[in-house]
């Protein structure tokens, strides 16, 4: 069976937030499918969420609607109209950060959620990331020269500090911040 797919974090399996567990009921639909939603889960009620629902739940929002829950946190997100706070934070899988994970924007939208880097990812596959992180720890950071290289080359994507990379759906321009410098 596919999995589900969420325009916000289109493949949740690499990034972790979904794992399979052939063995895991969803609490939401009470069925077996395989996989289960490992990524943060935040409701008043229900505190036990994560590694509990099926990802097919939490895309389609019953299980946002049957516990309350919320799987992104968008309090911190301005000029994003509130459809797509909605869908982030009720139809979308979050992903669990080493701080606060934070949802980037571009275009007025969400951008799409692509995972975590360290140096090895922002040589390889995020190559084209990179000038979004140099940019981020110039910014966020006071970083210059090569304080900004010794600090990316210190990166990794298992361990502090780590970049969280995004691409916008619509200019597809790289975005990223890092937990910490």
């Amino acid at each position: 069976m596919d999995l589900p797919i969420t325009k916000y974090h289109p493949d949740p399996m690499a990034t972790g937030s979904v794992e399979a567990n052939p063995d895991q009921p969803c609490l939401c639909c009470n069925r077996i499918r395989g996989y289960v939603y490992t990524g943060p889960a935040y409701s008043e009620k229900f505190h036990y969420l994560s590694g509990c629902l099926c990802p097919w739940c939490v895309a389609d929002g019953s299980a946002a609607k049957t516990f309350g829950a919320e799987f992104t946190d968008t309090g911190t997100l301005d000029d994003v109209p509130k459809a797509v706070l909605d869908e982030l934070a009720k139809r979308t899988p979050g992903f669990i950060a080493w701080q606060q994970e934070r949802w980037l924007c571009c275009c007025d939208d969400a951008a799409a959620y692509l995972g975590r880097a360290g140096f090895a990812e922002l040589t390889g596959e995020f190559a084209l990331a990179r000038p979004a992180v140099e940019r981020w720890l110039r910014e966020e950071y006071g970083l210059a020269g090569a304080e900004v290289g010794r600090t990316i080359a210190d990166m990794g994507k298992d361990r502090e500090p780590t970049t969280y990379v995004f691409r916008c759906l619509h200019c597809e321009t790289y975005l990223a911040y890092s937990d910490e410098a």
